[in-house]
């Protein structure tokens, strides 16, 4: 009986995990800051690496809604191209890791990701790199652990994306 107690209890406190929002994850750019040489030509070939949340359990950031947040962030940027195979270049993107605590007051999350750019005519690879990044939420962001976890996880992957797509910005291409 008290261990049902104690169960109940962390799931009452704890609340329910829910996965990391699209819209918070975006990098919302002004379409001022593009590189021209990009303009409308980034197709979105394949994302993975992300994993689906389980209520029960923790939130994560699944590969769908990663796919969503960078089309949309590379579309807000003035990059987007809808035909993924069809623009000039071919973006991979692979959430190789997210380092999230079991438990804290402030959470900080660890987003890593391997982002490739491709020619679409050459094949060539014009692009590679790994990038992590770190956001925490605090106790004054949300009062409920499964929520700030949410947050930290949002956050980081948005930083991920807001230093690929600055990078983008000063690629220089032939």
């Amino acid at each position: 009986m008290k261990k049902l107690f104690v169960i109940f209890s962390v799931l009452i406190l704890g609340g329910c995990a829910t996965p990391a929002a699209v819209e918070q994850m975006a990098v919302s750019l002004p379409i001022t800051q593009t590189n021209p040489a990009l303009k409308n030509s980034v197709g979105v070939l394949e994302v993975t690496g992300g994993r689906e949340t389980n209520a029960m359990w923790t939130s994560q950031v699944s590969s769908d809604a990663f796919r969503r947040a960078l089309e949309q962030s590379l579309q807000n940027a003035g990059m987007f191209s809808k035909i993924a195979s069809g623009g000039r270049y071919q973006l991979t993107a692979d959430l190789t890791r997210l380092d999230q605590p079991l438990m804290g007051f402030d959470m900080t999350v660890t987003s890593t990701v391997r982002y490739s750019l491709v020619e679409n005519q050459t094949r060539k690879e014009v692009y590679t790199r790994v990038i992590q990044t770190r956001y925490t939420a605090t106790v004054s962001d949300a009062f409920v652990g499964s929520q700030r976890l949410k947050l930290a996880n949002e956050g980081a992957v948005q930083a991920n994306i807001k230093s690929f797509i600055n990078d983008l910005i000063v690629l220089k291409l032939p």
